[in-house]
């Protein structure tokens, strides 16, 4: 096994653009309107215990997948029916197990789901075969009790055909995320600085107190690694910038835009280390009043991204969105009156940003449409 560490000067053809807004705003002549949408789960009930983290849309459109931690089955929903259509079981033990625990499930097409723990990432069938597995002690990073690097597990996405996987890597001593392409076949490891990272250590926040039960809290900065098509875009919430890896090119790309409604990145300075909980509450919520940047997604239909972002305080949220062409060109933005507060789990369907609500404990949408 050897670690290869890639050079973006030498691998890599990088450009960094700024892009200001050009010609007629994407917004300009386009209306919001929401409705709410509950889905019906028959005589089940749906896992919604931790805001849908293990979910993610089909590849077609039709159907969202929702693993449910309580039964270890995979909730397949009919969108166009808003209904669960079946549930999909897995095995936790034996040779087709997912391990003892589920760090992130990402479907990657309607045949095949990843599912990835602190330790591996596992390609499942549908119908719950394991197909393979990455073990990250293959690639040295497996060790972060013992001072080793992390690839994060709930930040990986396993590319079964180019025998890949890309995660973010975190180092124990400094903080700092860079790219890692892991080459599955010949057990080779590159990594990829991340320039728009490297202020995330700026904003960590800790509060730990020793007694007869040692109590730790902690806050970092909300990352994203996201696949579209041939882009493996990479994004924080600290900055409005945007970096994504080109796999066919082998390339890394990054721009950084200049918004006209909210700043375009955190500018202020905290405290991280804190001696109470109520100090490190207090200062967390004062970061989250800077602007925060969520990550993008991919509208199939108008083929371009948009991006939420927004500012949270105890009386007033205020929430943007942004759109951005296929080439990660920023087309316009907007204050979005409608919402007022952070959106939840968020897709596009059918020309409609569909965003989870818990309803209840039911699964429910509010969905965005966006109209000329």
């Amino acid at each position: 096994m050897r670690n290869v560490w890639y050079l973006a000067i030498i691998l890599l053809v990088s450009c960094e653009g700024k892009v200001g807004k050009t010609g007629p705003d994407y917004f300009s002549n386009r209306q919001f309107s929401l409705d709410t949408v509950m889905i019906d789960s028959g005589d089940e009930i749906l896992f919604v215990k931790h805001q849908l983290l293990n979910a993610d849309m089909g590849k077609d459109g039709k159907y969202f997948y929702n693993f449910n931690g309580d039964d270890h089955t995979l909730e397949k929903i009919n969108l166009n029916e808003l209904r669960l259509e079946e549930k999909l079981p897995f095995e936790k033990e034996g040779p087709n197990g997912t391990g003892p625990g589920i760090g992130v499930m990402r479907i990657i097409d309607e045949s095949h789901v990843s599912i990835t723990g602190m330790y591996q990432s596992s390609l499942f069938s549908m119908e719950g075969e394991k197909l393979m597995t990455v073990y990250y002690e293959n690639f040295s990073l497996a060790d972060w009790h013992n001072g080793g690097d992390l690839l994060k597990g709930d930040r990986v996405l396993l590319d079964p055909d180019a025998k890949r996987l890309y995660g973010l890597i975190q180092g124990y001593e400094d903080k700092r995320f860079v790219l890692g392409l892991l080459h599955l076949e010949e057990y080779e490891t590159s990594r990829v600085e991340l320039k728009s990272f490297e202020r995330l250590p700026d904003y960590s926040f800790e509060y730990t107190i020793s007694g007869k039960a040692t109590v730790h809290m902690s806050e970092s900065p909300k990352v994203g690694i996201e696949k579209f098509g041939k882009k493996v875009i990479l994004s924080n919430e600290i900055t409005n910038a945007l970096m994504w890896y080109d796999t066919e090119m082998d390339s890394l790309f990054m721009k950084s835009y200049d918004s006209q409604l909210t700043a375009n990145q955190k500018e202020k300075e905290y405290q991280k280390v804190h001696e109470t909980p109520e100090e490190f509450k207090v200062e967390y919520a004062r970061y989250k009043q800077e602007v925060n940047f969520m990550s993008p997604f991919w509208d199939s239909d108008r083929q371009c991204f948009y991006r939420f972002s927004y500012e949270e305080n105890e009386s007033k949220t205020m929430v943007y969105l942004t759109a951005f062409d296929k080439d990660l060109n920023m087309l316009g933005e907007i204050l979005v009156p409608q919402l007022t507060k952070k959106p939840g789990r968020h897709f596009v369907k059918d020309g409609k940003v569909w965003m989870y609500e818990n309803m209840e404990d039911e699964m429910g949408f509010i969905r965005l449409a966006i109209s000329e």
